[in-house]
């Protein structure tokens, strides 16, 4: 259960930009292979406290076995970090110096076969990180199975970027009624069919988008975002820092336009940090991962 495989991104650029000390007091609002919670622990040493959030069981046993010799000085709790404001407060951790979003899905968790959240692997059609990722338990296969074809269309569109959106609803609509879509290949394998041959030259697998589409829209990740980033400003100390890594332009859009138009924030990153070709190199996910930080007046 230990044995983590994800390497997390932008590690260096993440802790010089959030100007981690000893003492401080940091939340990491996204656990998961727990990287980048260490690193806080051990720049904030001797006596600094980091609180971390998972919605993902699993990877708050992984980080309790890897962080157990920091003792007190961090907690661990099973939360979605649209709640850090409210969770902060209960477990005396207001005010911090620094937040931490890294909105990318853990390796650890795209291997879980049992979240459903990668075609590559077939598993049940599920695409929630945990109970706790959205309020009222959706799920992909509720999603496919029920919604119509115009609510389809619309997250496929909206949250998957695909030009093939309405296509693509229309044709879920009529083979739902011949079976039902229960598990990932059901449904990697239905698009494969339902799309042009030659989709993308053949550089994109024809579900990509679509699994995106989905996962977003189950794991209500657009409007937690916007959720965090208000609630991080009612519990960082004057001064105090957000940085939040993002993987596609949906996220980066939602956090550009925050640090800009939201009055409070002062933007500390004129363009995002992406990864060095180093990084990329070492880590092939990096390649999409961008960082912003800004600081709350």
């Amino acid at each position: 259960m230990s044995d983590a495989i994800h390497q997390a991104v932008l590690v260096e650029d993440t802790m010089r930009l959030l100007n981690v000390h000893p003492g401080g007091t940091y939340l990491d609002g996204t656990l998961g292979g727990a990287t980048h919670t260490e690193e806080l622990l051990k720049r904030s040493a001797p006596g600094g406290r980091v609180l971390s959030f998972d919605v993902d069981t699993h990877a708050l046993q992984r980080a309790s076995e890897r962080l157990r010799a920091y003792g007190s000085r961090w907690i661990g709790v099973e939360a979605n970090f649209r709640a850090l404001d409210r969770v902060a407060e209960q477990q005396g951790y207001v005010p911090v110096d620094g937040i931490l979003l890294d909105l990318g899905f853990s390796s650890d968790q795209l291997v879980d076969v049992s979240k459903g959240l990668s075609f590559q692997q077939n598993g049940p059609l599920d695409m929630r990180l945990g109970v706790h990722a959205n309020e009222d338990g959706l799920t992909a296969a509720d999603i496919v199975n029920t919604w119509s074809a115009q609510d389809l269309e619309r997250i496929i569109r909206d949250y998957g970027e695909e030009r093939y959106a309405w296509k693509i609803a229309q044709a879920i609509i009529v083979e739902r009624k011949l079976k039902t879509f229960a598990t990932t290949h059901d449904l990697a394998n239905f698009l494969r069919l339902a799309l042009p041959t030659g989709y993308e030259r053949g550089r994109l697998h024809p579900a990509t988008r679509t699994f995106q589409a989905l996962r977003i829209a189950v794991n209500d990740e657009l409007n937690t975002l916007q959720t965090a980033i208000r609630a991080a400003s009612q519990v960082l100390a004057p001064g105090g820092r957000l940085a939040i890594i993002s993987f596609h332009s949906l996220e980066d859009r939602i956090v550009k336009r925050a640090f800009l138009d939201q009055e409070g924030w002062t933007p500390l990153t004129k363009r995002p940090i992406i990864a060095s070709d180093e990084e990329c190199r070492i880590n092939p996910r990096a390649r999409s991962a961008k960082l912003r930080v800004a600081s709350w007046n």
